[in-house]
This record gives structure tokens, C-alpha cells and sequence, in this order.
């Protein structure tokens, strides 16, 4: 088929969850034999060169802006303010592009397109309704639960109206999304679940999170008294997982590792927040990095002390290829079939997560026997040709989407627009 791939965002560098999880996707339908009309609605700074590999996978691709971007600091706050009276989320909105709507019905008028495949719901505000073809909708997280998860630990009143109002948009636009599918896809079977309780009519298939295990491989250089979380601050999740191990965990790890290191390796932390962490004695943050993979050779021990999120966590998926030890706790590693004690520790109270730390920085054989463990779920469960196979085989129940002979449609490398 020839494919319209939609994204809110540019996926090079594949340097986050989302972006990882489109590349894999692109990558997965390229090598399915698929032929991909990639359109990212991109902040400015995403937008790549020509040369990047995107244009190089993919038969055409275009970065377009959305019509604003989300402002730094309080202006986002008066930005969200704006939108309390709008029937949709502000994620959404925030995606809205007239450049990205127009350059889409071009697409589809041009009867080059055999399915759009779009990455998470936002997009969807700039595509026509009803599509002349099969949509795809891949669903990254079910992103109304996020919300609601958050509503569980925020404290200030505001915080929580708002995030109420805000999942109960979500959950609405997740449904009325799903429903325009002919086929949805989540990452793990708790999200596939819960989605599918929101709309019966479409079909719902896993196709999990996955690595290119050649890239990241099992390391020995750690070092004995490391523990790493690894993830972006520009993302909540992240930054309360992160302050809440350094408040209630790591005191009690010290105690009686006096040596530990924390490290902190993820892109744009601000300065407000390092100021306030670091007053913590050896937590380290990296800022952000082209390549995660040797912080993560050199720890003893990745934590995964999450509390918000859905989803599947790639840094989970990262450090096990990787042969490390991990300890999460069970939202941290939720939609993962890694067992515990066996590939990963699960440890929810923070005194247990701290004896789980403490109890790995003392013994390398437990900690070399988790990581290979890890590592071989990765192999059977999580890897590219998994991708691959899962993602071809949910796209197989929709027999519209079968196009004929490319070549009858258009001649290779014809272009679109």
C-alpha cells in the first residue's frame, strides 16, 4: 500500500518514547513493503534538513508547523487557561494546522492514497471526516488515563479541576477517534483494554514497543554504585518520578550506600528544576544526549520509579537489551510481560524500592542474572522482527486496505502533490 503517515511530531532523532516508537513503525511498515507519505506536524526546531532519514525511508515527507506553538512557562499556563472553554483538549488543539489540513486533503485528492495511518489521536483535527480511505490510528498511550493518574498525587485545587476537565475532553476525543478506525492499535493489552471499552465497534490489536536489539547490546563497564533513570523532563511523568526517588528513595539508599551516584539522563531539564534537586547530594543530570546507550552501559542499576503514565516505557525496553537490572515500580513497568524477581523487580513503597536498589549495588551475580534475563524478553517479545510481524498481521483484518498493483495506481516515485 501506499500510506499517509501522520505524526505530531519530526522522528529523527529518535531520541524519546514517541519518536522511537514512530520510527519503529515507519521502519516496520517500510520493510513490510509498504510506500510512506510521511507528514509530521512539527515545532520549528524538529524540522530536519532533506538529508535526514526520513526523506531517505520514506517516498516523500513534509514538516509542517502547527499554527502555534505551545509557549514556555506561564504563557503555557494562560494557553491552557484559553482553552477551558474548548470542547477539545488542548493537545489538541495544539496540534491544529491549516497547512497540515490543506497538504492533507491534496493527498487524498490526488487518489495516490490507499490508508492513513495516523500516530496517536491529536492529528485527526486536521483530517476530513469521513476519509475516502482506511484509517489506522496507533494510540501511544490511552491518553485520558494519564490524566486521571495524576489527579491521584496533584495537591493543588486548580491542578485537579483542570486535569479533570482535561481527562474527561481526552476520554471523549480518544472515543470519537477510535470510532472513525477501522483498525486501532496500542502498545500493550492494559491500554488495548481500556480503549476498547470506549468504543466496541473497532478493532483493537497489540502491537507492542520494540528495539533494534543489533544497536543496543549488553555492556560490562558499569559502574559498581550508579543507578540511572533515564527519560525527557520536558515530561511530567518523568520529572515526578525523578523528584519522587530523590525525595522519599534515594535518602534511604544512601544510607546505607553512602557512594551512590544518581544520575539523571534526559533532554531539557530546566534550571529551576536541577537547582532544586541538586541540592540533594550526587544527583547528576546529563542534559540531553545523542546517544543514551553509554550512560546506560555504566550503571549498575536503572530505576523506573514512575507514579503517571500509560503506556509502555521504552527506557524499560532500553536498559533490558542493554542486560541491566532494573527495578521499576508496577506502573513503571505496566503492559511489560517481564516477570518479577525473574527480569525486573517490582517494588511500589519506596522503603521497598530502596532495599531493592540497595540489595542489587551488593550483588553483581543477581544483577548479571536479571539483566540476561531481561535481555532475552527483549529478544522473544520486543524486538524489530516482533514489530514487524504484529503490526503487518493487525493491518491484515482490514481487507479494504488492500490496495491493487501499485504500480497501477501510480509509477514509482511519482509524485504526490
Amino acid at each position: 500500500m501506499r500510506i499517509l503517515f501522520l505524526s505530531s511530531t519530526w522522528p529523527s532523532p529518535p531520541n524519546n518514547g514517541s519518536r522511537m516508537r514512530t520510527w519503529a513503525l515507519l521502519r516496520a511498515l517500510a520493510a513490510n513493503g509498504h510506500r510512506i507519505v510521511y507528514l509530521g506536524i512539527a515545532s520549528p526546531h524538529e524540522i530536519q534538513a532533506n538529508g535526514s532519514p526520513v526523506h531517505r525511508l520514506c517516498e516523500q515527507a513534509f514538516a509542517i508547523p502547527r499554527d502555534a506553538e505551545t509557549p514556555p512557562g506561564l504563557r503555557v499556563h494562560l494557553s491552557r487557561a484559553r482553552n477551558l472553554l474548548s470542547r477539545k483538549p488542548h493537545s489538541v488543539e495544539a496540534t491544529r494546522s491549516k497547512s497540515a489540513a490543506q497538504r492533507i486533503r491534496e493527498l487524498l485528492d490526488s487518489g495516490r492514497i490507499d490508508a492513513v495511518f495516523c500516530e496517536q489521536t491529536q492529528p485527526l483535527i486536521n483530517v476530513p471526516d469521513p476519509l475516502p480511505v482506511p484509517l489506522f490510528l496507533d494510540n501511544h498511550n490511552a491518553e485520558h488515563v494519564i490524566w486521571q493518574r495524576f489527579l491521584l498525587h496533584a495537591r493543588d485545587p486548580v491542578a485537579r479541576l483542570y486535569a479533570r476537565l482535561e481527562s474527561e475532553k481526552l476520554r471523549e476525543w480518544e472515543r470519537r477517534s477510535c470510532e472513525r478506525a477501522k483498525l486501532a492499535i496500542t502498545c500493550s493489552e492494559q491500554d488495548r483494554s481500556i480503549l476498547q471499552a470506549l468504543c466496541s465497534s473497532t478493532p483493537f490489536f497489540v502491537v507492542p514497543n520494540a528495539l533494534d536489539t543489533d544497536r543496543y547490546l549488553p555492556a560490562s563497564q558499569e559502574e559498581p554504585f550508579k543507578a540511572l533513570f533515564q527519560g525527557g523532563m520536558d515530561w511530567y511523568p518523568n520529572r515526578d518520578a525523578v523528584q519522587h526517588f530523590v525525595r522519599l528513595i534515594l535518602p534511604e539508599i544512601r544510607r546505607r550506600v553512602p557512594g551512590i551516584e544518581f544520575v539523571v539522563a534526559g533532554r531539557n531539564p530546566s534550571h529551576a528544576f536541577r537547582r532544586r534537586l541538586a541540592r540533594a547530594p550526587h544527583v547528576r543530570f546529563t542534559g540531553t544526549l545523542e546517544d543514551i546507550r553509554p550512560e546506560v552501559a555504566g550503571a549498575a542499576v536503572c530505576v523506573v520509579p514512575l507514579r503517571i503514565g500509560s503506556g509502555t516505557r521504552l527506557k524499560i525496553l532500553e536498559a533490558a537489551a542493554m542486560g541491566k537490572a532494573i527495578v521499576s515500580t508496577r506502573l513503571g513497568a505496566e503492559g511489560l510481560e517481564f516477570r518479577h524477581n525473574e527480569e525486573i523487580i517490582l517494588a511500589n513503597d519506596p522503603s521497598d524500592f530502596a532495599q531493592a536498589v540497595v540489595g542489587l549495588m551488593g550483588d553483581a551475580r543477581r544483577r548479571n542474572r536479571l539483566g540476561l534475563n531481561a535481555r532475552k524478553r527483549v529478544e522473544e517479545q520486543y524486538s524489530f522482527p516482533v514489530l514487524c510481524k504484529t503490526l503487518e498481521g493487525a493491518m491484515a483484518v482490514v481487507p479494504e486496505a488492500q490496495a491493487p498493483d501499485p504500480r497501477e495506481r501510480c509509477p514509482a516515485g511519482a509524485p504526490l502533490s
